[in-house]
């Protein structure tokens, strides 16, 4: 707008006069589209408004990532702290590998008490300091338990069926790495915290804010790949680690594509079911090769298995390749 329109004064007709001639000589510009000017002027208020106050600080942050571990694990050693505060103690370690059955029973039940309370008060008290860290950080984000769509019965059952197809697809090389599950217990102790508690602490803590942060920072691949390798070493001794490495691709996956934390805490607890089961009838720490007897039926089976693994990680990075980045969760 190159000219300024002066508002006319009611002095008389020779101001009235000048302006007519000003505005015939001289005809006011017109932007070449008519949304420049919106543009421009929300432009202009943005300005204003950031030279006016400091803007907030957003965003996710490669140190976020730090930040939100340690509040996990010191979630949990406070937890545990409780716990022995209150009179719920582990067993001693010697108990858990007597050669008295019973005493061992005893032992791995009192464990998994242990384990169970510990998980409950993390649980509030991680929840807790994120809460407060996100306020801190100014992010918009909160974490949403929205219920999963229609088609949740479907997913749920291919994820845990590719679980399955991924477990078994590792299990020569799982199967021959440090693997010690003993410091969770056994009993219904172990139903409560590996079923329900920690699905519910992990994947709040690696999908709803560890793999949706990175994917607001660094895009979908990215949060991918860095929050599951996360995951499995936050899971300790080799074997474990691995195994949850490549579950957490899979859990993360379901979580970008679908938005839905509902839905992977339930498929994380049909796994740990699934797990628990199996400790009970003592096939845990049994492969795969050996309950089928090897030969043609456990390669026939693995072989299918490594197809399916290999050909929907191959589906999986190309989906997620597309999938734009969530530039709204902060």
């Amino acid at each position: 707008m190159s000219q300024n329109i002066i508002n006319p004064s009611t002095n008389g007709n020779s101001t009235e006069n000048i302006v007519e001639n000003s505005a015939e000589n001289n005809p006011p510009i017109q932007p070449e589209n008519s949304a420049e000017v919106g543009e421009t002027s929300v432009a202009q208020d943005e300005q204003v408004t950031s030279l006016g106050e400091p803007s907030p600080s957003r965003g996710f942050k490669w140190y976020d990532v730090i930040v939100i571990l340690l509040l996990f694990f010191l979630s949990q050693g406070i937890g545990a702290f409780i716990s022995v505060a209150i009179g719920v103690t582990p067993p001693d370690a010697a108990l858990l590998k007597d050669s008295d059955f019973e005493i061992v029973e005893n032992a791995e039940s009192q464990q998994a008490r242990f384990v169970a309370v510990t998980f409950a008060f993390a649980i509030a008290i991680c929840f807790t300091l994120l809460t407060i860290y996100r306020i801190l950080r100014k992010w918009e984000s909160h974490i949403s338990f929205r219920s999963p769509s229609w088609g949740a019965p479907f997913r749920l059952l291919c994820g845990y069926l590719f679980l399955w197809c991924v477990s078994i697809t590792l299990e020569p090389l799982t199967s021959i790495l440090p693997s010690d599950q003993s410091a969770l217990g056994a009993g219904g102790w172990l139903l409560l915290s590996a079923v329900l508690l920690a699905p519910l602490l992990e994947e709040v803590v690696f999908r709803g804010y560890i793999t949706s942060g990175i994917q607001y920072a660094y895009g979908p691949i990215a949060a991918w790949i860095i929050s599951s390798i996360i995951f499995g070493i936050a899971h300790g001794s080799a074997g474990p680690a691995i195994n949850a490495t490549f579950c957490g691709f899979v859990l993360g996956f379901f979580y970008m594509r679908y938005r839905s934390l509902t839905l992977v805490i339930m498929l994380h607890a049909m796994n740990n079911l699934t797990a628990c089961f199996l400790a009970t009838l003592n096939l845990d720490q049994t492969p795969m090769s050996e309950i089928l007897g090897g030969g043609k039926l456990y390669w026939s089976i693995y072989a299918v298995c490594a197809i399916i693994t290999l050909l929907s990680f191959v589906r999986m990075y190309n989906i997620l390749k597309h999938l734009k980045s969530n530039k709204t969760a902060y």
